[in-house]
Parts: C-alpha cells; sequence; structure tokens
C-alpha cells in the first residue's frame, strides 16, 4: 500500500548525486549541532538527511569503504578546527573526502554491471569538498575560538573603563563610570574633579583609577 507513496521518493534518491548530498548535508548538520549545542535546527536538519541518504544507499547499493572514508575525512576536518594553521588533518582529510567520494558507489567486488554508471559527479565532488572543509576550518574553528575567548561579567567589565571624577580624589573620592557612581581611590597621585580616569582595579563596591597613561613609577630601593 505505501508503495505508491515511497516510489516518488525513492526514484528520487536513486540518484547517486542526491543520495551523496544529502549523506555531506547530513555530516554538517551534526557536525554543526556538536559546536552549537541546544540550536536543534542544524541536527534536526543533518539528521533527517542523513535517513534520507541512507534510504537512497540501500536503493543503490552502497560501498560502505567509501562511507567510513567520508566519515574519516570530517573527523579530520573537526581535529583540525580544534588545531591552529592548515596542516596535516585538513590535508588527510581532502584525501579522505575524494577518495570516499569516488569509491561510494563502486562495490568492494569491481564495477557489477547493474551499478554501471552510478558514480558522483566529479564538480559534485569537488563542490562538496570545499563545502564542508569550508565549513568545518572557517564557521567551526570561529565558534571554538570565540568560545576560549575570556569573558567578563558584572564589575568586572569596568576594567580599563574610562569616566570621570566627581570630586577630588587626593586619595579616596567618587567617580562616574558607565553612568554609575562609584567609590574610587587614586592609584598615582591626587586627581582633580572633572578629569578623566581610567579603571585599573575593582575591589568591591570601590575602584582604584588613574588618569589615563599615568602609571606609578618604580619605587628605588634605599641604598
Amino acid at each position: 500500500m505505501s508503495t505508491p507513496i515511497l516510489g516518488p521518493l525513492f526514484s528520487v534518491l536513486a540518484d547517486p548525486n542526491v543520495a551523496y548530498v544529502l549523506f555531506i548535508l547530513g555530516i554538517v548538520g551534526l557536525v554543526g549541532e556538536v559546536h552549537h549545542p541546544g540550536t536543534l535546527f542544524p541536527g534536526i536538519v543533518g539528521g533527517l538527511a542523513l535517513v534520507l541518504a541512507l534510504l537512497g544507499f540501500s536503493v543503490l547499493g552502497v560501498n560502505w569503504i567509501g562511507v567510513a572514508l567520508l566519515v574519516v575525512a570530517a573527523g579530520l576536518f573537526v581535529a583540525e578546527a580544534h588545531t591552529p594553521g592548515f596542516g596535516l588533518f585538513a590535508l588527510s582529510g581532502i584525501l579522505a573526502f575524494v577518495a570516499g567520494s569516488l569509491l561510494l558507489f563502486i562495490p568492494l567486488l569491481g564495477l557489477a554491471p547493474a551499478t554501471t554508471g552510478r558514480y558522483v559527479s566529479p564538480w559534485l565532488i569537488a563542490f562538496g569538498a570545499i563545502v564542508l572543509s569550508s565549513y568545518v576550518l572557517i564557521v567551526v574553528r570561529a565558534v571554538l575560538h570565540t568560545r576560549h575567548l575570556p569573558t567578563r561579567s558584572g564589575r568586572e567589565t569596568l576594567l580599563g573603563r574610562e569616566g570621570v571624577a566627581t570630586s577630588d580624589l587626593t586619595l579616596r573620592g567618587t567617580v562616574r563610570v558607565g553612568g554609575e557612581d562609584w567609590s574610587a581611590i587614586a592609584e598615582v597621585g591626587p586627581i582633580s574633579a572633572g578629569e578623566t580616569v581610567e579603571v585599573l582595579a575593582v575591589e568591591g563596591i570601590t575602584l582604584r583609577v588613574h588618569r589615563p597613561y599615568e602609571w606609578r613609577l618604580p619605587e628605588v630601593a634605599p641604598h
């Protein structure tokens, strides 16, 4: 009963290029979900694409060594994204990707008559290699770099910001930074009301400030 409904779908999936594109899209989606957890969209799209690709593989007959090489290629690209520069992992990933793509629909015991003509377009292989490697090495690497940037929250965001002294700071006084008034200690020397100050440190609700580019001279030990 389901054959008339699934027939058109299987006829589309029986195109090696369609099944191949779906498989690559599935890999990209799952890699995206791993590196963007909680977004759901990449994972859902990737999972659906992989299911459709596997249906296509079941119709076409697939060389699982080719599939394994494509998965290994994705893993090598991800490993490269975690390392600086462009090196051995990336080159190995490209070679594994191309080899896996070429072997994908070639039976293990040689080309059978039933599978003659079933291969992925070389242009599509080149395009897939560019898309997969670019996504992992550019997008994923950028995400990983962002995650490793130091994060500031709360009072730490005041460090390095400039404000203005709202009272004379012979030692202690008040300053306005980020639209709020703070108790402040002049780190280097007296600061007059109205002068620009820069935050050096945050100690509770007290800021240590100085004039921008004003630094304490090193103390010389007495002889």
